[in-house]
């Protein structure tokens, strides 16, 4: 459309405009180009430098809801709300003012079918010999429906954040009650037996050494017992989650150098954010995401987070050493949902694979939660 602009504004087109006016010494002038721009399909208009329409094919004719015998001579003031008729004003004073080729959207009342459509207009000025303005050769595309789909798009996006919040909320409230009822009932109870059989190992100490015997390696079993009913809870909700951020991340790492032998490092440059709940236990959990999502890679001896959480934004940076190579179709799934875990936080994911260095994940998120 730029090229077909321009191309108008090269040629011969104050002899068509004053074939349009009526003038007889230009009657006979570029009837070609007049035809051309009648039939167009596209909706072409001309202005002065004072923005009178000079004129308006039919195609415009069409989309505007207007005929040019109506508009020809005026600015359209009379046709249009006046906040549209002063933001056409405007936008042709930038285009004078610029000049070049310019391109905005904008809405225009088309009476016609009583409502606003929003279209994508094109503007190209031209200037005379002494480079004041002379003309604006325009073109404007309906992109009403584009828009509406993209409003269509954009709520059911809100929609899918809102829900995805709630789904997590409900996760997380269910995921705490469990590991409150296990650490009230199952822990509580074991920690009962573990006093029952201990005192009866101390009973047995001295005159029955078999059921002493017996009653050790039950004590065993509790300890091992209350050790995985400990860690099912932290895995549930930590209660490191308490603390804060920084503290629950810190006690994650120590429990991955402890089950797969990694060396772990967290990096903590500022933690004056004050996150509230929600937010320490979501952000948790994405962390939590991208650590497993670099453990699993091949060839991981080390892991590093380092943690910026500043009052108005939050950046964490995870890496790891493994091997540095295209995700596979599981380790894309692990990666989209921390993306959308993020989203939920206003937060975006920058991921850089390395070669020789292994990969690093970068979050970066607002310190304050956006509206879903």
């Amino acid at each position: 459309m730029k090229n077909l602009i321009e191309s108008l504004g090269k040629s011969d087109i104050e002899s068509m405009l004053s074939r349009v006016q009526g003038d007889g010494a230009g009657a006979a002038a570029d009837g070609d180009l007049h035809q051309l721009v009648s039939a167009m399909p596209l909706a072409l208009f001309i202005k002065d430098a004072q923005s009178n329409v000079l004129l308006m094919n039919p195609a415009c004719e069409a989309l505007w809801g207007i005929p040019f015998e109506a508009m020809q001579g005026n600015d359209g003031a009379a046709f249009f709300p006046a906040e549209q008729a002063a933001y056409f004003l405007e936008h042709d004073r930038m285009a004078f003012d610029s000049g070049k080729h310019v391109v905005y959207e904008e809405e225009l009342w088309h009476a016609g079918l009583g409502e606003n459509r929003w279209l994508q207009t094109h503007k190209q000025p031209i200037y005379d010999q002494q480079g004041r303005p002379k003309m604006l050769i325009a073109m404007c595309v309906d992109i009403t429906d584009r828009k509406r789909a993209e409003s269509r798009l954009t709520s059911s996006l809100h929609e899918l954040r809102a829900l995805s919040h709630h789904q997590h909320t409900a996760k997380e409230s269910e995921r705490r009650r469990i590991a409150q009822d296990v650490h009230d009932d199952l822990a509580q109870n074991l920690l009962a037996l573990k006093l029952d059989v201990t005192a009866l190992h101390n009973r047995t100490r001295a005159r029955q050494p078999l059921l002493h015997q017996r009653a050790m390696l039950a004590l065993s079993t509790l300890d091992a017992s209350i050790l995985a009913v400990r860690e099912l809870i932290n895995e549930l909700h930590p209660r490191t989650l308490e603390l804060g951020l920084s503290a629950a991340i810190e006690w994650q790492m120590q429990q991955l150098e402890r089950r797969h032998g990694l060396s772990c490092r967290l990096e903590l440059l500022e933690d004056s954010a004050a996150l509230d709940q929600r937010q320490i236990t979501g952000i948790y959990g994405i962390v939590l995401a991208a650590l497993g999502y670099l453990c699993e890679q091949a060839g991981t001896r080390s892991v590093q987070a380092t943690l910026n959480l500043r009052p108005q934004q939050l950046s964490i940076i995870v890496s790891g050493d493994g091997l540095s190579e295209p995700p596979s179709p599981r380790g894309a799934l692990d990666l989209g949902a921390i993306r959308a875990r993020l989203a939920d936080f206003g937060g975006e994911l920058a991921v850089a694979h390395l070669p020789g260095a292994g990969t690093v994940l970068r979050m970066n998120l607002p310190a304050t939660i956006p509206v879903p």
